[in-house]
């Protein structure tokens, strides 16, 4: 009887352990690439924006130093924007190769975060170039893909 328990409880051990969903780092890397890959088209839309902006800017549809000054914030902002994503890229190692799966692990979910903080960096300032652009009737460009903005 002990036997059969002990077989039953190492079975539940082992499905247990069989079952776990801890990504690895070839999964994790991938979703690194992908949010990447929509990153590139997302940054589009801002340098799109951007240039919809120095239009209105040296258009005469300003109506104060006040409002010129907002829009040349905006337009900083968006190239700051811009910059975060290329100096990620260029810091960004896709051949990484660690000492063990575990280091592989930590530098691609690293790396997650911080391409989730250059996704949020474009969320808002195309959020904020959208709603300036329309004040002034000018069309944004395409909306950004939000598929993958559930973090």
């Amino acid at each position: 009887m002990k036997k059969t328990i002990t077989l039953g409880l190492c079975l539940i051990v082992f499905l247990f352990n069989a079952c776990k969903t801890e990504p690895n780092s070839k999964a994790v890397k991938k979703e690194v690439l992908n949010l990447h890959d929509k990153l590139m088209i997302d940054g589009g839309k801002v340098m799109s924006n951007k240039m919809k902006l120095d239009s209105v800017l040296k258009s005469n549809k300003i109506k104060s130093p006040e409002e010129a000054a907002k829009i040349t914030a905006l337009i900083s902002s968006l190239n700051k924007a811009d910059e975060g994503m290329m100096d990620w890229m260029h810091l960004f190692n896709d051949d990484f190769k660690g000492k063990n799966e575990q280091e592989d692990l930590d530098y691609y979910k690293s790396e997650m975060v911080k391409v989730r903080q250059v996704e949020d960096s474009y969320i808002k300032v195309t959020k904020a170039s959208d709603s300036v652009l329309k004040s002034y009737d000018v069309a944004p460009s395409e909306k950004m893909n939000m598929e993958h903005h559930k973090h």
